[in-house]
C-alpha cells in the first residue's frame, strides 16, 4: 500500500520567513500510534523554533493523539509494512525477505518522499533494518543522525529466538557498530546510559520518559461522560453494583451517578461518586513475553479468595480494566472466560487515544506487569498513571527505582502472592478508610511533565545538532 501523508497547512510566520527552515524526520518501525514517546518528541521538535517542519514516520494503525494531529507543522507520514507477521517454522527464510523489502521501502521514503532532511530521530528498537538505513540516508543527504534508545533491540529479538541465535548475534552486532555512528544518543535509563558507555562505548544523553500535559485526575463530571460513552464494553461488569428503579432526574454509570436539574426550576446537574462503587484497578499490557499477565490474573484470584465472604463496607469489589493489544491476548483471554470470580470482574477495553488518559485518571490503582528484556528500560505507561495521580504495584526489576519508589509512589512486588497482599492492603475499607492509598497518590500532586523535561535536557542537543540558536 502506498505511504499516506497529512501535510501540514500552517503558514510561516513572518520572523520563520528569514529564517532557514529546519526538516526534521521522527521515525519508528511500528504503529505509530501506539508510540507515545516518539509523537510527544515530534510535538516539542515542532514547537522549538517557528522555522521547525517534522514529518513523523512509521506504520499506519492507531490514530496519534489529538496534541499531535491538531499541531499544523507536523507532517504525519503513515505506511503498511510487509509480511508483517512470520509463521516461526518459516521465520529463517521469510525474515531476509521482510528485512529487504523493508529496506528498499524505508530507502524510498527517506530519500525521496520526505524530501530534504537535517535530522532523523530514530526510535531503537527495531535494530534491523532501521540502523543501516537511516545511517546511509543521513550521509547522503548531509543529515545528522540521531538515536533515541528505548531499549536494546537485539534483546527482544532472544526473547522469542535465544540468545545463540545467528539473527540476534547479526543484530546486536549491526546496533553496537551502528549505534556508535549515531551523531547524537539518548536513552531512557542511568542504567541504559551507564550500560551503552561501559559496553558500546556509545554516549547518551538521559532523558527520562515523562507524562504530557493531557495526563491528570478526571474529573467526576467527565468521569460520568466517558463511563456512559464507555459504558458498553463493561455491561458484563453491570453486576457490581445494586441498580434500581431510576427516578427520571437520576443518571447512573458503574461508577457516577448525576442528579439533574428540574425542569423549569433553578439548579444545576450534580455528578457523585457512586455509592458502593467498585474500586477500579487498571494496567496497560503489551500482552508479550516481557509482561506475564498471569502474574496478575493469580494475583485477582487470590484476592477474591480473600475477599469473598466480606461485606462490601469492608473491600469493595473490583473493577479492573485491561487495555492494549499484543500477540498473546487471545491466549489470556482464553484463561478469563474460565475464572468464575464472586468480587472481581475484569474488562479489557478498546479506547480512543483520547479516552486513554481520561480512564486513567478516573482509576484508583494501576498494575504495570514490565520487565525488562534488557533491564535497561522503564515502562513508559507507569509515567502515564503517574501523571494521572494514579499509584502504581509494579513488579520489580532491575533499574525500576529510578521510577517507583517502594512505598513512596507506589508499591514494588515480586509475585503473585506478594500483588495480592498489595492490593487487599491499599483498598481495604475503600472507599472511606484508604490512608495507605491517599498518602501514596498524595506524593504524586508535583510530577514534573513532558514538555519541561524536554526542553531542559533534550531541547539543548537538538538545538547543537541542526545550528539552532
Amino acid at each position: 500500500m502506498a505511504p499516506t501523508r497529512r501535510r501540514p497547512t500552517k503558514k510561516p510566520t513572518r520572523s520563520s520567513r528569514h529564517a532557514p527552515q529546519r526538516h526534521a524526520v521522527v521515525m519508528v518501525l511500528g504503529d505509530v500510534g501506539r508510540s507515545p514517546r516518539m509523537q510527544y518528541h515530534a510535538l516539542s521538535l515542532a514547537r522549538m523554533a517557528p522555522n521547525m517542519r517534522v514529518t513523523l514516520l512509521g506504520y499506519a494503525g492507531e490514530n496519534c493523539v489529538p496534541d499531535v494531529t491538531r499541531q499544523a507543522n507536523i507532517d504525519l507520514l503513515t505506511f503498511s509494512p510487509h509480511l508483517q507477521r512470520l509463521p516461526r517454522r518459516l521465520f529463517l527464510l521469510l525474515a531476509p525477505v521482510k528485512v529487504l523489502l523493508q529496506l528498499l521501502q524505508l530507502l524510498w521514503l527517506l530519500l525521496v518522499t520526505a524530501g530534504s532532511v537535517d535530522l532523523i530521530l530514530l526510535q531503537n528498537p527495531p535494530t534491523i533494518p532501521t540502523f543501516v538505513v537511516v545511517w546511509l540516508c543521513c550521509r547522503l543527504k548531509g543529515a545528522k543522525f540521531v538515536i533515541d534508545w528505548h531499549n536494546l533491540g537485539y534483546s527482544l529479538l532472544a526473547l522469542s529466538l535465544g540468545g545463540d541465535h545467528p539473527l540476534v548475534k547479526i543484530a546486536k552486532w549491526i546496533e553496537r557498530v551502528f549505534g556508535r555512528k549515531a551523531d547524537a544518543n539518548l536513552c531512557v535509563t542511568h542504567v541504559m546510559k551507564t550500560w551503552l558507555r561501559e559496553t558500546w562505548q556509545i554516549e547518551a544523553t538521559v532523558l527520562h520518559d515523562k507524562p504530557p500535559l493531557f495526563f491528570k485526575p478526571t474529573s467526576l463530571d467527565t468521569q460520568h461522560e466517558l463511563f456512559r460513552r464507555v459504558g458498553d464494553q463493561l455491561e458484563h461488569c453491570n453486576d457490581l453494583v445494586a441498580w434500581g428503579q431510576n427516578p427520571t432526574n437520576l443518571e447512573e454509570t458503574l461508577l457516577t451517578r448525576k442528579t439533574l436539574g428540574l425542569s423549569g426550576k433553578k439548579g444545576k446537574s450534580v455528578v457523585l461518586p457512586r455509592e458502593n462503587r467498585p474500586a477500579m484497578i487498571i494496567s496497560s499490557t503489551s500482552w508479550t513475553a516481557d509482561e506475564d499477565f498471569g502474574v496478575l490474573l493469580t494475583a485477582l484470584e487470590l484476592l477474591d479468595k480473600r475477599t469473598s465472604l466480606l461485606s462490601v463496607s469492608e473491600f469493595p469489589n473490583l473493577l479492573v480494566v485491561v487495555t492494549g493489544k499484543g500477540p498473546q491476548k487471545e491466549m489470556y483471554l482464553e484463561r478469563i472466560r474460565h475464572l468464575a470470580f464472586k468480587r472481581i470482574r475484569i474488562a479489557t477495553m478498546w479506547l480512543e487515544a483520547s479516552d486513554y488518559p481520561l480512564v486513567l485518571g478516573s482509576a484508583d490503582l494501576g498494575v504495570c506487569l514490565h520487565t525488562s528484556s534488557s533491564g535497561l528500560d522503564l515502562p513508559m505507561k507507569v509515567l502515564d498513571m503517574f501523571g494521572c495521580g494514579l499509584p502504581v504495584c509494579a513488579i520489580g526489576f532491575k533499574c525500576l527505582d529510578e521510577l517507583v519508589k517502594h512505598d513512596k509512589n507506589g508499591l514494588v512486588f515480586n509475585s503473585s502472592d506478594q500483588l495480592a497482599t498489595q492490593l487487599y492492603d491499599l483498598l481495604e475499607g475503600y472507599p472511606t478508610k484508604t490512608a495507605q492509598l491517599n498518602r501514596l497518590r498524595a506524593s504524586l500532586k508535583s510530577v514534573e511533565h513532558w514538555p519541561e523535561n524536554w526542553n531542559r535536557v533534550a531541547a539543548p542537543l537538538f538545538k547543537q545538532q541542526l545550528r539552532l540558536r
